[in-house]
């Protein structure tokens, strides 16, 4: 039988490792190791011993590899006493892991637009893919997946690969109270409904339609999402969150796990369930803490389980981040988008137009202004280290200058929905912002103006397509 030694040893926390391979008898190695160090392991002959290392052999029952345990020996798998003191955060977030063994593989993709399209099929090139459902919220899309042949078809420089066996569920809006409530009086119904897939209970959602459609598509879904379920946002925009909390889910202690994600992969639609990969990017994901004050948050087992899937997948080439990282990646994403968007959409033009224009060079810089300003001064990031270099107004605007040359070709999100006669995320760009800069005393004059002048625009070109105008109750502000 081999002997596996550990080296690195004499640091803080202290783990006990298994070690299997072949199915050969297992032979136990205690140390303690630094936190993010890395931990060789060495297997010798019975009769040697590797140079600077010492084995602690224990003879303990067989356990599994992903197994973690306290610096006593004493197994730890089923406590759920993540904020104790004596647990260093490794191995915490190693009893977590173990967790995900217990979830529910299934992952459900909400909205299956550019990005909802792209994520489940990049999910469904996994070997040993997880069982993906599309929830589609219109009659029309589900009309639209069976005359496409019911797959997903992505092109990445000219060569085409299709992804199907995909379960597919149209989710109809909640049922008015009155009509709820006969539900509740008929003992039939009631069996029927516990039946009914529509009522199965969703661990992993992701969450991918635009950002003023969140509310109305998550209250489809709500009466199957539960406190342990976990939700990953991956859309434009921001203040979507507060939003859900005020309107879908109010009561803390029945939401889910909060999941962010931003994209900058470039992806385009040239037909229902038929994408183009244009550009190659990355994905940043984090877990959101329920509540901010937490000094060790305690994560769902099934939001894990999405982290680990999602980065996992290489098309996406996900990273996780901790949350203010993440949020300092979301307000750049936003700037940017704060400023490219609206003009294009008020001019009409692509992206590439807005460089080499001394006059709006200076529009730019003096939207970047206002943005940057808002930005430093949000409690959130009072503290963290290069705020104020990270969001200087010359960088963002050489960054911004860089994402509209790569983008030259491009129509913007918000042109492409003006022309279409679509409502535009702008109350979740430009109005994030506004809203944010009243709330620490700073009066984003120009982007004001800028944000009422895209919502006439809008107004406009809803005219112009025969539609209803938009109402304050869908659009506010």
């Amino acid at each position: 039988m081999s002997v596996y030694y550990i080296s690195n040893i004499e640091a803080r926390l202290g783990i006990t490792l298994s070690l299997c391979a072949s199915q050969r008898p297992l032979c136990w190695a205690g140390a303690k190791v630094i936190n993010r160090c890395r931990i060789w392991v060495t297997a010798c002959k019975p009769g040697s011993s590797p140079v600077q290392s010492s084995p602690i052999v224990h003879n303990q029952r067989h356990r599994y590899w992903w197994s973690a345990d306290g610096a006593d020996g004493k197994t730890g798998g089923d406590s759920n006493e993540p904020d104790s003191e004596k647990l260093s955060p490794f191995v915490q977030y190693r009893r977590a892991q173990r967790r995900t063994v217990n979830v529910p593989r299934r992952i459900y993709i909400l909205g299956a637009g550019n990005i909802g399209g792209f994520v489940a099929h990049s999910l469904a090139g996994l070997p040993h893919r997880p069982p993906i459902t599309l929830l589609l919220p219109s009659q029309k899309s589900l009309t639209s997946w069976h005359e496409q042949g019911e797959s997903i078809k992505l092109t990445t420089n000219g060569l085409l690969d299709t992804q199907s066996d995909f379960d597919v569920s149209f989710v109809r809006r909640p049922r008015p109270p009155e009509e709820a409530s006969e539900v509740q009086s008929n003992s039939h119904l009631v069996s029927e409904a516990r039946d009914n897939p529509q009522d199965e209970t969703i661990h992993n959602l992701i969450v991918t339609v635009k950002a003023l459609n969140t509310v109305d598509a998550l209250r489809r879904v709500a009466h199957r999402l539960t406190q342990e379920s976990s939700i990953l946002f991956i859309q434009n925009g921001m203040g979507v969150i507060e939003e859900v909390n005020e309107k879908v889910f109010p009561d803390p202690a029945a939401r889910p796990q909060y999941m962010l994600g931003i994209t900058s992969h470039g992806i385009y639609q040239t037909k229902p369930f038929s994408l183009v990969h244009s550009g190659y990017g990355t994905t940043a994901l984090a877990i959101l803490p329920r509540k901010i004050e937490e000094v060790k948050p305690y994560f769902e087992s099934s939001a894990l389980y999405l982290l680990r899937t999602i980065t996992r997948t290489p098309v996406l080439a996900a990273v996780g981040f901790a949350p203010t990282d993440l949020l300092q990646l979301q307000l750049e994403k936003l700037l940017v988008n704060a400023v490219i968007n609206p003009l294009t959409a008020l001019m009409g033009c692509l992206n590439g137009d807005l460089l080499y224009q001394p006059s709006i060079s200076r529009v730019i810089r003096l939207l970047l202004a206002e943005l940057c300003l808002v930005v430093k001064s949000l409690p959130e990031l009072q503290g963290v280290p290069n705020v104020k270099v990270r969001f200087d107004i010359k960088r963002l605007e050489g960054q911004l200058l860089v994402i509209a040359k790569k983008t030259a070709a491009n129509k913007s999100s918000m042109l492409q929905d003006i022309n279409q006669g679509r409502l535009t995320e702008i109350e979740y760009i430009t109005g994030y912002i506004i809203r944010r800069g009243e709330e620490v005393g700073i009066q984003c004059v120009l982007n004001y103006m800028v944000k009422h002048m895209i919502k006439t625009k809008e107004r406009l070109a809803w005219e112009k397509h025969g539609n209803l105008l938009p109402t304050e109750s869908r659009n506010p502000g």
